[in-house]
């Protein structure tokens, strides 16, 4: 049975390096792919680990605009101003509401077990500084 968090004051969070974390909260990245199996359901928020990943920007930016219609240029614009926001930040939340060893989504890898699997993701206005932890951890804000 799936694990329902209410009323916690804590915030339930997931560390996703850059440029993940971004295609994440902008909604066109439904699924996170992982090794170990979660059966949380519920608002969870993303951090922005403090490392990013160069070298995954350009396809991460190009699967993005695909998903909007937008160019490149534009995604990546959008991408770099996100990013001057902060690394190591809270910058939004996503409902996790399963764990899939499948998936049709574009972003599903088989290279990974799972796919965690997100929607309506709502960005914060202004990130929270966070240190954050490897994979999911608690954050009172």
């Amino acid at each position: 049975m799936a694990q329902r968090v209410i009323g916690d004051r804590r915030w339930k969070c997931l560390s996703v390096r850059q440029p993940y974390a971004w295609a994440i909260i902008k909604g066109a990245k439904d699924v996170e792919n992982r090794d170990q199996k979660r059966k949380y359901i519920g608002r969870l928020h993303i951090h922005a680990g403090l490392e990013e990943m160069t070298e995954h920007v350009d396809d991460c930016v190009a699967k993005v605009a695909g998903h909007f219609g937008i160019s490149v240029a534009e995604a990546l614009d959008d991408y770099h101003r996100h990013v001057k926001r902060g690394l190591g930040t809270i910058i939004g939340s996503v409902h996790m509401f399963g764990c899939a060893v499948h998936h049709e989504s574009e972003w599903f890898s088989d290279k990974y077990e799972y796919g965690y699997l997100f929607r309506d993701p709502k960005p914060l206005r202004k990130p929270i500084a966070c240190k954050g932890r490897l994979g999911f951890f608690h954050f009172t804000p």
